[in-house]
């Protein structure tokens, strides 16, 4: 049945007595009014400057509408946003919200709009080794690798004793003719494998490797890169690598061995092994049938393996029986007897690597960084590398001004919902830009907290 409403409005079952009728005729509105946090974390990091300065403009000066650091913001903002798709900014590019995050409220000609379009920013994307005739803005792969560490060293006034590089690797499933996509056994389809290494929650590398490369081997280029910049800054800090078992290769830990880097690794349990650890599994298998609960015992030993290890190495095993079935973990470190019993080895510093994959999950499922359906491996890298500055210019917003609130050890995604999505109208006068938000809005003590923390750390730069 045709309704009275035009053809812009949406009619809704009765409420209240009422007719209720919707209509995108809001006029100067954005859902995302909670950006202009993130612009002052932004301001505060100099993320976006600093990301763009790893880029090669070979662009005709004269003909140059969006700067190389507007088109950097822009794409960052709007992954941290929620707006993976660059289809979406066809219509944020008219967002007057993201337009004033970016300084840009208008466009420098009158056929332009304040920001860029999907057309611009994917020639961003699709940077290659060198011009061509549509792209012309050439990313430098070696700079961003150790920007992201550059970051991290900066956020921190004084060097700590002691640092631990979680590494580990996940899979980043690809549908479509990718360069380098391979079939990975262990999970079963066709992927990329992407390499992500942490310190605590910063993001320090997020390499995109191919499946069909054994992670292990390859962290050791990221890992050596990494320290020695550290190093370059804190010569003093000691380091821990830690990570799974697929990480106990030999020439990882030979090398971490020769420049002083601690490391503590999963390590694959064999018959070997199975063995070693014997008599204390018959203990522990007669206490759990014993008590009718679970049972767990200790053992840490010298080992090495008949091939793949060219030195002897300290072994922890975990020997542990529940229901009758058997539970046997090993990890391999460098860590001296007396600086840690077996027990507090393995369930304290050991274990505490699992929160590293919340934080691979906060990139995937928050920050797509899984969005790898570009052809060659060199654009989804740069892809990894715009989600993974999203990743770190969120949870720098949350260190500088979420402390003591509802959410200090928020995730990625929550921080987005409840904060950043703020319905918005915006009002521009000749000396002023007003941004009218509800008065109904639930973090509204979280946001003047925010706003107030970032204020006096912008006055302090």
């Amino acid at each position: 049945m045709q309704t009275e409403c035009s053809a812009g409005a949406y009619e809704f079952p009765a409420s209240c007595g009422r007719r209720v009728v919707a209509r995108f005729d809001g006029g100067r509105m954005s859902s995302d009014g909670g950006v202009i946090l993130v612009k002052q974390a932004d301001d505060i990091l100099g993320l976006s400057r600093r990301f763009a300065a790893c880029f090669r403009d070979k662009r005709h000066p004269a003909f140059v509408e969006y700067r190389v650091e507007d088109l950097v913001r822009q794409r960052i903002m709007g992954l941290a946003l929620g707006y993976e798709d660059l289809n979406d900014h066809d219509a944020l590019r008219h967002d007057l919200i993201f337009g004033l995050a970016s300084g840009r409220l208008s466009g420098g000609r009158a056929n332009c709009a304040a920001l860029a379009g999907k057309s611009t920013l994917n020639r961003l994307e699709r940077s290659g080794h060198k011009a061509d005739r549509y792209c012309r803005i050439i990313a430098d792969h070696e700079a961003l690798a150790t920007l992201f560490v550059t970051l991290f060293l900066d956020q921190h006034e004084r060097a700590p004793a002691r640092i631990v590089l979680d590494v580990d690797a996940t899979d980043d499933r690809i549908h479509g003719h990718q360069e380098g996509r391979a079939f990975h056994g262990y999970y079963g389809h066709n992927c990329y494998l992407p390499l992500y290494i942490f310190c605590g929650d910063h993001l320090l590398s997020a390499t995109l490797r191919t499946a069909d490369r054994d992670p292990g081997n390859e962290a050791l280029a990221d890992i050596s890169r990494i320290v020695e910049q550290i190093r370059n800054r804190w010569p003093r800090v000691r380091i821990l690598v830690r990570g799974d078992s697929g990480f106990a290769r030999d020439s990882l830990m030979t090398w971490c061995e020769d420049n002083h880097v601690d490391f503590l690794f999963g390590l694959a349990g064999n018959t070997r092994l199975y063995d070693r650890i014997a008599s204390l599994s018959a203990e522990v298998r007669d206490e759990a049938a014993t008590t009718g609960r679970a049972a767990r015992g200790f053992a840490s030993f010298d080992w090495i393996t008949k091939d793949s290890w060219t030195r002897r190495r300290r072994v922890v095993a975990k020997a542990e029986w529940r229901h009758g079935n058997r539970y046997h973990r090993f990890i391999v470190t460098t860590l001296p007897q007396g600086m840690s019993d077996p027990r507090h080895l393995y369930e304290q510093i050991y274990c505490a690597r699992g929160d590293m994959e919340n934080r691979i999950k906060e990139c995937q499922m928050d920050l797509f960084s899984d969005r790898t359906s570009s052809h060659t491996i060199r654009a989804n890298q740069l892809r990894l590398w715009f989600s993974a500055a999203a990743y770190v210019l969120l949870t720098a917003l949350q260190r500088l001004a979420l402390g003591q609130t509802s959410l200090e050890t928020a995730t990625c995604g929550t921080i987005r919902a409840r904060l950043l999505k703020i319905a918005t109208r915006v009002t521009l006068s000749v000396r002023r830009i007003v941004l009218s938000m509800p008065d109904m809005f639930p973090c509204q003590h979280e946001f003047a907290l925010a706003h107030a923390r970032l204020r006096r750390l912008r006055q302090a730069i």
